[in-house]
């Protein structure tokens, strides 16, 4: 039996040995965060078992709760959808107001959640910040200028405009989600810096075809460390819109490791569902949050072009079009969602576990178009 154990000790040490000497030791750190907690993939919990670093608030600015608050039901369709799909909160804000407001599960106003992607929404507009305060000269800078160190050739060369529009081509699969995928990597590696600026291969010519890259958005946000020195990218994010925005709750960033103190800019913030929807209504009001310019015209007009061939994305956030008419969202993994209807003035928010599986990773999710429509019932029974 001590011969036993002793070599089951051998193999587990020879085992963990050569993840660290592989450079694969992130894979322990994936095992603890997810499948020892009885999850098959990461969660909108995770960040309680890693490293974060907090998004201070500033002075508390009240939502206005809509006349008609919470007084229409949700549809039993929807509550279906909410159910099927382990919604935790919805919200639906009717110019500015919040007109309905639902929780489920543990859900509840307080509760703050992994963003998943809507992170990426916040790392491209802090680079339009760090252009106004003038680390950053323009989107269209290459990124070589920032990082000396990008050997990769591309044509044209690659600019901070391709990262945060999707149309850098490089090489990345965000829907492989098995353990040796790259994405895997950049969720658990403990120098998201290193691994940035040696895995992130090109494929092809920037601006040439849209291509969600969480990498991408990855190297916008190394750009941003360089540039920011001493002062972290919480902080930046917490003087440009968390605490003008008055959200409420302190904020949170996940890092790669204490060590390296490197904040997720793919995919790590952590919020409630009314702090997010902050920003969401600041970009339905052309950049503006309750008299204070959080984004500039010329910014809000960058965000709503469609650039290059893209299709469904544009800087910084996606587009779709519902009955005719266009709208504009931040989405991420397991359908978390801020979506502004400008037609109807109408932001929704959810945030949840799970959403349905896309085909391509280009396409508007199943469940945007549901979740609008029931946003725009509920307006409309609100005005009858």
């Amino acid at each position: 039996m001590k011969k036993l154990l002793l070599s089951l000790f051998i193999l587990i040490a020879l085992i963990i040995g050569t993840l660290y000497a592989t450079d694969n030791d992130y894979l322990l750190k994936a095992v603890r965060t997810t499948w020892l907690r009885g999850q098959s993939d990461v969660g909108i919990y995770d960040y309680t078992v890693q490293a974060t670093r907090a998004i201070p608030t500033g002075q508390h600015q009240p939502w206005t709760l809509h006349p008609q608050y919470n007084q229409i039901p949700l549809s039993e369709e929807i509550l279906s959808l909410h159910q099927d799909r382990q919604t935790t909160a919805y919200l639906v804000i009717k110019e500015g107001q919040i007109l309905s407001e639902h929780y489920f599960l543990d859900g509840k106003e307080s509760e703050q959640t992994a963003l998943w992607s809507i992170s990426k929404t916040y790392t491209s507009f802090a680079v339009l910040k760090a252009i106004e305060d003038g680390l950053i000269e323009s989107v269209d800078d290459p990124v070589s200028k920032y990082l000396p160190e990008w050997k990769e050739v591309q044509n044209p060369p690659l600019t901070l405009r391709h990262l945060a529009s999707m149309s850098a081509a490089l090489g990345w699969d965000e829907m492989d989600h098995s353990p040796f995928a790259l994405i895997a990597r950049f969720n658990f590696h403990k120098d998201l810096e290193r691994l940035s600026l040696t895995e992130l291969k090109s494929i092809g010519n920037p601006g040439e075809v849209q291509h969600y890259n969480s990498g991408a958005t990855q190297l916008l946000g190394i750009v941003l460390k360089r540039v920011l020195g001493e002062k972290s990218l919480s902080d930046y994010l917490s003087e440009k819109f968390w605490q003008p925005l008055g959200c409420k709750y302190v904020a949170s960033y996940i890092l790669d490791s204490e060590k390296n103190g490197t904040e997720k800019s793919f995919g790590g913030m952590v919020a409630s569902a009314r702090d997010v929807s902050r920003l969401g209504q600041a970009i339905l009001d052309e950049g503006e949050w309750r008299g204070k310019q959080i984004l500039s015209p010329k910014d809000i007009a960058l965000i709503k072009q469609i650039p290059y061939n893209n299709r469904t994305y544009t800087y910084g956030m996606w587009t779709g079009v519902y009955k005719g008419e266009r709208f504009y969202f931040q989405a991420g993994f397991g359908g978390q969602l801020c979506i502004g209807f400008p037609a109807h003035n109408l932001l929704v928010t959810r945030m949840g576990h799970k959403a349905a599986k896309k085909k391509n990773i280009e396409d508007i999710p199943m469940e945007v178009e549901h979740y609008i429509g029931e946003a725009i019932r509920i307006a409309n029974l609100a005005e009858k």
